[in-house]
């Protein structure tokens, strides 16, 4: 006999942006409230910055897999990056230099964004928005 248990472990957001590029800085504000809330809100300088490139074959894979790579990067140097200076945006390459600042633990865990439910689009208002899923 199994029993099965309720558990919430994704949270899920919506996220809009006038361009592409406001997107992916809302999608990643998004991120950063989800790993501690309120981190970058009065951020004065930052501890480190990185640089990323990232390529992919749409720009719903594109943000998930910046999102992806920002997360990792946030685990292994303890960081949460509140800013991400865009090179280059296309619908299928980043170029981003990242700002961040040191934190000791996070408020909850992201195990990963996932790809469900993302659609990258242009809204009838040419709004760009998806929604995120994020597990936890």
């Amino acid at each position: 006999m199994k029993d099965y248990l309720e558990h919430t472990s994704d949270v899920e957001v919506e996220v809009k942006g006038n361009t592409l590029q406001e997107l992916f800085v809302n999608s990643l504000k998004s991120m950063n409230n989800i790993l501690k809330e309120g981190s970058c809100d009065k951020v004065e300088h930052y501890d480190c910055s990185m640089k990323i490139e990232t390529k992919s074959e749409d720009s719903t894979c594109l943000l998930i897999d910046f999102l992806s790579e920002v997360l990792a990067l946030s685990y292994v140097h303890k960081t949460i990056f509140c800013y991400a200076y865009f090179s280059e945006i296309t619908e299928n390459k980043i170029d981003a230099q990242l700002y961040g600042i040191w934190f000791d633990q996070f408020d909850e865990e992201i195990k990963g964004v996932t790809y469900h439910e993302a659609d990258v689009k242009k809204n009838q208002d040419n709004i760009w928005e998806t929604h995120i899923i994020f597990d936890l």
